[in-house]
């Protein structure tokens, strides 16, 4: 079943005139995010757009994404070109850049000059996980939208397994040497994220679960490191070093 349209108050102020033209949208899915945004390019135009739009073949719709782990200046400069064309099939130029948090100072730097000269008609959306890790620079100059879906994400059983394995470790003092076997099987950033990620989850399952105050607590606060942890990974640190720090903290708790 298709969830609603998370972006009707910002259809109905742009009905209104009242709408901002760059927005820093925050959620749990930039997928289902970006989903919603294409629908909001459609219902401020018309359906005659929307094989366009759905195929992310309309000339005035621009989206960014990361390439590996940063969005790069040079992608942000053809960005940049682009919006200095006058839009002919739709009543503005839209430009959705995904996951933000991925630009860094220099391609931050470069998206100010459309956000603060527009040349044209143009509404932006800067899609992320975590409104706090987008350059200060953008925050400021973006008005703050929070949305979230309901995301059932299904984790294949032997990655359960490892992560089962890991928590029960880390519960009884005793991952420092599982650190290792992590890091070695998966080795890849985006695989390491997935399991910190995937710990997440079946921990949360672990609290909805228990009647037990001390665990829920107790759990809770690991959540909070894990939270903690993924976002020093996606600031490429040392793996190894910080799977361990995150081992000695868990363990203080």
């Amino acid at each position: 079943m298709k969830e609603e349209f998370k972006l009707k108050d910002i259809y109905d102020k742009y009905r209104e005139n009242k709408n901002s033209h760059v927005y820093l949208v925050e959620t749990n899915s930039v997928e289902n995010a970006l989903s919603d945004i294409k629908e909001f390019i459609i219902r401020v135009n018309d359906d005659s757009i929307k094989p366009l739009v759905e195929s992310e073949s309309l000339p005035t719709m621009f989206i960014l994404k990361p390439q590996k782990q940063e969005i790069l200046s040079q992608d942000v400069a053809v960005l940049v070109n682009s919006l200095q064309k006058i839009p002919v099939i739709t009543k503005e130029n839209y430009y959705i850049v995904c996951e933000a948090e991925k630009l860094n100072t220099k391609s931050g730097n470069s998206m100010l000059k459309i956000i603060e000269e527009p040349v044209t008609d143009s509404i932006g959306f800067f899609v992320c996980n975590s409104a706090d890790e987008v350059l200060s620079t953008i925050q400021s100059r973006a008005q703050f939208v929070k949305i979230n879906y309901d995301v059932i994400k299904e984790y294949d059983n032997e990655l359960l397994d490892d992560v089962h394995e890991y928590i029960e470790k880390i519960l009884n003092k005793d991952s420092l040497l599982i650190n290792k076997k992590i890091v070695d099987k998966y080795k890849d950033i985006n695989n390491i994220l997935l399991f910190v990620e995937c710990m997440i989850s079946e921990l949360e399952k672990r609290i909805k679960s228990s009647k037990s105050f001390d665990i829920i607590k107790h759990e809770s606060l690991i959540i909070k490191k894990l939270y903690e942890l993924e976002s020093k990974i996606k600031n490429n640190g040392n793996i190894n070093l910080i799977l361990d720090k995150f081992v000695i903290e868990v363990g203080r708790l």
